[in-house]
């Protein structure tokens, strides 16, 4: 056991020593003459317990109490004050605002010494047992979820390729993307379906079916591959699957993948070979490309922040899930699951764009709303998020309350407030939203804005409350009341900082036991703009037929993105950068109705690159698409009045804007 004695005073020290000797001689005691001096020894030798004079030249005891408890290597070390008035209490009350853990008059008492020491080592000894299981229960649960994001990765890969298996199996049955053929090897008697000989350019009958129909339209250089394939698989050795070029009815070559099957008698003998094609000359000829684009990518500069690669995951991410939402049975299980991560990454989504909002450099997407409209969408969400044992009250003023406002970001605020409310009523309690228009002319002393009509969400909580010297910080980043590992100190300062990015004000009121009463002032929207009326969500998307060149240096959204308007019956040209974007845009400018661009690229940016364009085609339409914050954007000389979607960005978005850009 270590004890370390901080006192200006020697022979309080040898006095101290002498008793120890005498009552704790199990006991190492470290002593120091200054607070500075103690400060370093509790450092370097970490005591079970320190004893701090309080009196002392230079640094009191509370001074050095208020700095070791706020140090990370000493604040869970016991401090025990000592003092020379008994029968102060405003000592007491100033050493347990420091942050002491006990108070010992002077002259000291042998057992109140014993006591006092031997209680703070042992709760200090409890503390740090608790603190070690639970950093191990955390390292073990962290350990479990990467276990389990990994199975899920793994299961997610086996459901994507058992749904494209049983697509393919489906289409080959109907006969209509690939084509059906059959052998009968004893007979030699061929069948080739329709769709077989559609895909080369033929009708029905104008095809023999015979196998020298086949050979005859063989690529000279691919006859000894297949004949291989063909051996190889009737001993048994390979599964028929090769990929083989057939000459089509204007002469040219594609590429179709071959697969079959054979089957035996009982003798071993190959009686009858039955299979599938597959025009895959599409997807040959963008490998190639994409073989070609990976030999000439350099390596790159990078994305720009952990925001802008978030955006581009959050953006594949939704993209898929809401690609499989599309395509999968609307009453199935799989469908549900579809929906469960598409919600969950509009929940990331808005969390990122929480966490950049109290720095203030997320770019809004600000639309005329009605606030009580606000407050109804969130509202079943924010039942789930205070619980059962909490009520929820709202009280939404009847007349509508137009503002000028980010949807996500003021459902972000609602979400955040009710979370805080709900770890401020530990055993149950009432939480209350309610909305009214608020005229400021200088008579609330607590509102510091302008002069103006304001619409005002009130939210409120019957709670513990607290105190004003928290109140006052409460919006500061980092700061929280709650134990480590419970909070993070950010909730507030998102709240904070999507309110002023708003150009709005909020105010706390709160004293312990009294609960606590937010009030967001959002200014009222002036203008004659209409309200803005969401899309139904089961609102058809138009499709097109236009030809898109899309700009995206990051692969995995540019797939997307590909796949998404080739879905919709858009031509799609692809440029990793932003000097491709010109190339590609000055050898096919008569084709290209829309540019599709991101702004930060290699090689030239977004701007740069459609300032080239326009040089050449001053009319030519540009919707960029960004991950990256505000004031990254500006920096590349972005101007007022462009077209611009913020990633992450949902499939029926993009094509909304798309299709809106385009019939401009």
């Amino acid at each position: 056991m270590k004890i370390l004695a901080i006192d200006d005073n020697h022979d309080n020290l040898l006095t101290l020593q002498a008793l120890l000797k005498i009552f704790m001689p199990e006991a190492s005691l470290i002593t120091s003459a200054s607070a500075q001096d103690g400060i370093r020894r509790a450092l370097m030798e970490a005591p079970d317990t320190i004893l701090l004079d309080i009196q002392m030249p230079g640094m009191d005891g509370y001074e050095a109490t208020r700095r070791l408890k706020g140090n990370p290597s000493t604040q869970h070390i016991p401090i025990i004050l000592v003092t020379a008035h008994r029968t102060d209490p405003s000592g007491k009350v100033r050493g347990l605002e420091c942050g002491a853990d006990a108070f010992l008059s002077k002259p000291i008492d042998e057992a109140e010494l014993v006591a006092q020491i031997r209680a703070m080592v042992r709760i200090k000894r409890s503390e740090d047992a608790l603190r070690l299981e639970r950093d191990s229960l955390e390292a073990l649960v962290q350990k479990r979820t990467s276990e389990l994001l990994l199975m899920n990765q793994v299961l997610t890969e086996n459901l994507a390729r058992l749904a494209e298996n049983e697509a393919r199996y489906s289409r080959a049955v109907r006969g209509t993307t690939d084509g059906l053929w059959d052998w009968n090897m004893v007979t030699g008697e061929c069948y080739f379906s329709p769709r077989w000989k559609e895909l080369l350019g033929f009708a029905d009958d104008e095809l023999e079916n015979h196998a020298d129909t086949f050979y005859s339209r063989l690529h000279p250089d691919d006859a000894a591959v297949a004949q291989e394939a063909l051996e190889s698989h009737l001993s048994g050795k390979t599964s028929l699957d090769v990929e083989l070029r057939l000459r089509n009815r204007e002469g040219g070559y594609l590429r179709f993948r071959v697969r079959g099957q054979a089957e035996w008698d009982s003798l071993g003998a190959a009686v009858r070979l039955s299979g599938a094609l597959s025009d895959v000359t599409e997807r040959q000829l963008m490998e190639e490309q994409l073989r070609q684009s990976q030999k000439m990518e350099a390596v790159g500069q990078l994305a720009g922040g952990v925001a802008h690669d978030f955006n581009n995951i959050l953006t594949v991410i939704a993209g898929y899930a809401n690609m499989l939402k599309m395509d999968l049975p609307a009453l199935g299980n799989e469908v549900r699951l579809a929906e469960q991560i598409a919600t969950a990454t509009e929940r990331a989504a808005e969390l990122t764009k929480g966490l950049l909002a109290f720095s203030r450099k997320q770019p809004m997407a600000p639309q005329k709303l009605d606030l009580g409209e606000i407050v109804q969408r969130v509202e079943t969400f924010l039942a789930r998020v205070i619980g059962e044992d909490i009520q929820l009250k709202t009280h939404l003023l009847p007349d509508s309350l137009p503002v000028w406002v980010d949807m996500g970001q003021i459902e972000q605020v609602l979400i955040n407030l009710a979370a805080n409310a709900r770890d401020a009523m530990e055993n149950g309690g009432i939480f209350t939203i309610a909305t009214g228009l608020f005229e400021a002319d200088g008579s609330l002393s607590a509102f510091c804005g302008p002069a103006g009509s304001y619409a005002v969400i009130i939210v409120s909580d019957n709670g513990k409350g607290m105190p004003a010297e928290i109140s006052k910080r409460i919006f500061e980043p980092f700061f929280t009341t709650k134990e480590v590992g419970k909070g993070t100190g950010l909730g507030m300062a998102i709240v904070y900082g999507i309110v002023r990015q708003h150009r709005g004000y909020i105010t706390v009121d709160s004293k312990p036991g009294d609960g606590t009463v937010f009030s967001i002032y959002l200014p009222l929207a002036a203008d004659g703009a209409e309200m803005y009326q969401e899309p139904a969500v089961d609102q058809e998307l138009e499709l097109g037929t236009e030809t898109i060149l899309v700009a995206e240096d990051d692969p995995s959204v540019r797939n997307l993105v590909e796949m998404v308007l080739t879905k919709h019956g858009y031509q799609v040209i692809l440029a990793e950068n932003g000097q491709e974007v010109v190339e590609r845009f000055t050898a096919h400018s008569s084709d290209i109705g829309l540019i599709l661009m991101d702004i930060i690229m290699p090689r030239k940016n977004g701007i740069e690159a459609f300032a080239e364009i326009k040089k050449l085609q001053p009319e030519a339409k540009v919707l960029f698409t960004s991950g990256y914050t505000s004031d990254f954007i500006q920096s590349r000389g972005m101007e007022d009045g462009v077209e611009l979607i913020m990633k992450p960005v949902q499939p029926a978005q993009l094509l909304r804007k798309v299709r809106e850009v385009l019939e401009r």
